[in-house]
């Protein structure tokens, strides 16, 4: 049941967002020129993970554990393990909570752009001359979890079964579209952005659809 209603609740959210993320890519493209460092920091990204995927192995699964293990302190669970190979597997162990909080930290690396989010704060410190040092490393971060999400999310990963292959992708695509959403509205508008994907483009999302409605019934 618990399951049930995060997906309920969820899904209709990163709905509305992708209506909001799609008017916020076609304004990213409308102003390309300015997003230059972002753009150039995401593609040295994807290149580097393409052709050094098994040299940053380690790395890569550093961050997915640590993943985890934030979504576990967010929901104050106790970690019990952190375990990193060198031959690029790991584990991280956590005392189990409630199905609510297990949900998250299991998905969790599979929606969460950690690297950017760990980045974001420091928007605040930057001053004006140096935002393009700021956005150069957001876009690195950025390309990578994009291609190391797409390289980890297999049919066979234990966090993806063992919440069921189907129920884990419905709640995955929402959650990504939030989630990245955040990072590119951010790019675009900084904080004020933010808040408006969250919150604002929903109410204009509810508004159109009450006007369209309205308009239909007057035909």
């Amino acid at each position: 049941m618990v399951r049930f209603i995060i997906l309920v609740v969820i899904f209709p959210i990163g709905l509305s967002c992708c209506f909001n993320l799609w008017s916020l890519l076609i304004s990213i493209y409308n102003t390309l020129d300015t997003n230059f460092y972002f753009i150039a920091g995401s593609i040295f990204s994807v290149v580097v993970m393409l052709l050094f995927k098994k040299k940053l192995n380690f790395f890569t699964t550093f961050e997915h554990e640590l993943t985890h293990n934030i979504w576990a302190v967010l929901f104050f669970r106790k970690p019990m393990g952190f375990h990193v190979r060198k031959d690029g597997s790991g584990l991280f162990e956590y005392e189990s909570g409630s199905r609510l909080s297990n949900v998250f930290i299991s998905l969790s690396p599979y929606f969460f752009p950690t690297a950017c989010f760990l980045w974001l704060p420091f928007y605040v410190l930057c001053k004006d001359q140096f935002y393009w040092f700021y956005f150069l490393f957001m876009g690195v971060f950025f390309g990578y979890h994009i291609v190391s999400t797409l390289q980890e999310t297999k049919l066979y990963q234990t966090d993806i079964t063992s919440n069921g292959i189907i129920y884990s992708f419905l709640l995955l695509f929402p959650l990504n579209v939030i989630f990245n959403g955040i990072i590119l509205a951010h790019l675009h508008h900084g904080f004020k952005g933010i808040f408006n994907f969250l919150f604002m483009g929903h109410l204009n999302n509810c508004l159109l659809y009450t006007s369209d409605a309205a308009d239909d019934s007057l035909r």
